[in-house]
């Protein structure tokens, strides 16, 4: 139980908001069966309560219980749809601040800031749109480190503007998409002491004009190259070039928040399998940033910034199959067990999440019981 220990101890953090009389079964152990459940495979709260049913002895026996039965699945919804995301988060935050304290290894933290729809939660019996949460994601350990509920009549951009001001983001490397390239979120992440890089669009029409101006006007500061190839069907050459803006912004509203200019070239050479030729697509795509930093580290972040579609969004959908979930009441508690699920995986070094969760549903408790499991 010794590996459990500092995971029970946090989950005892969260406000149990049950009666004196109702608290049959408890709050942390409930929560961490159902970490423990999803991890091995569970997607739903009947899954949790299956892998109660299953493993009861041994969990009991291992903790120390006194449950006559396992909860049945409209008691551990009941119990689990009750908690407040308000209380959760914070837990979910420092735990996630453990395991990346302990996988990272790199002085710089690279963090990308994205939201993704729970698509299936929507209630049209309550009027009620999908719930959208904003994540914040560790590219190089594959960590959730937080997450933030979009309000549903407003979108991602004071989201992201909130949590920039709850975390402890200093010295951090943050990326985010063209949306989050608003004047007022270069001032949080200014004010966080974090360095942020933010891709620009046509949604600043102004900025992203005197953006392509200085690129084909100067000579970049900075440049680095790379490849990566697959000899059979691709080839892809990525060119980042940084740039001093000078004096290109002075007359905007962004002289102030611009520090560098970043472009960004592909070329990508792909086989068309039915005629043995290949095709050719060049692509260019401006960033901006608050500071001026190498040309290789723009490349990792903005390259790295992509981990949170590849290694969490599609992971979430692929594998804990997160849009077809129709958990409609209070789902972002079930979205933060499935990051804790995630998060035990990814430092347990599972790099196939889908293979990962089937091995321990077939090696069971042994495979869990380990002193790295936490």
């Amino acid at each position: 139980m010794e590996s459990f220990t500092p995971l029970l101890a946090l989950l005892a953090q969260i406000e149990d908001p049950r009666r004196a009389e109702g608290k049959l079964y408890r709050l942390p152990h409930v929560i961490l069966f159902a970490i423990l459940a999803i991890v091995a495979g569970a997607n739903s709260y009947r899954g949790i309560h299956s892998f109660l049913d299953v493993h009861l002895a041994r969990l009991r026996d291992f903790f120390g219980l006194k449950w006559s039965r396992a909860p049945a699945y409209t008691t551990i919804r009941f119990i689990l749809q009750q908690l407040d995301a308000a209380s959760v988060e914070p837990v979910f935050r420092r735990h996630a601040t453990i395991l990346h304290e302990k996988a990272s290894q790199e002085p710089q933290r690279h963090v990308a800031l994205d939201g993704k729809a729970l698509r299936h939660s929507f209630d049209r019996f309550h009027d009620r749109k999908a719930a959208h949460i904003l994540s914040a994601f560790a590219s190089n350990v594959g960590l959730v480190l937080a997450h933030l509920d979009c309000d549903e009549k407003s979108n991602e951009i004071p989201a992201v503007q909130a949590l920039l001001r709850e975390l402890g983001l200093e010295m951090a490397l943050l990326t985010v998409d063209a949306m989050h390239c608003q004047k007022k979120t270069f001032e949080q992440a200014a004010a966080a002491g974090a360095l942020l890089i933010a891709q620009v669009k046509d949604n600043q029409p102004i900025l992203h004009q005197r953006v392509e101006q200085v690129c084909q006007a100067k000579a970049p500061l900075d440049q680095h190259t790379s490849t990566e190839e697959n000899k059979r069907s691709r080839h892809e050459t990525r060119l980042v070039e940084v740039f001093d803006p000078g004096a290109a912004l002075a007359d905007t509203e962004w002289r102030d928040h611009v520090g560098a200019i970043i472009r960004v070239s592909r070329t990508t050479h792909t086989r068309i399998t039915e005629t043995g030729l290949w095709k050719t697509a060049s692509e260019v795509a401006y960033f901006a940033s608050d500071f001026i930093l190498p040309a290789a580290t723009c490349a990792h972040a903005i390259r790295g910034h992509w981990a949170i579609e590849n290694r969490s969004h599609y992971v979430r959908d692929g594998s804990f199959r997160e849009d077809d979930s129709r958990i409609r009441c209070n789902p972002g508690i079930f979205a933060r067990l499935r990051s804790f699920a995630a998060n035990i995986l990814r430092f347990n070094s599972v790099q196939n999440v889908s293979d990962g969760r089937y091995r321990l549903a077939i090696g069971g408790l042994d495979a869990m019981f380990s002193p790295r499991f936490m």
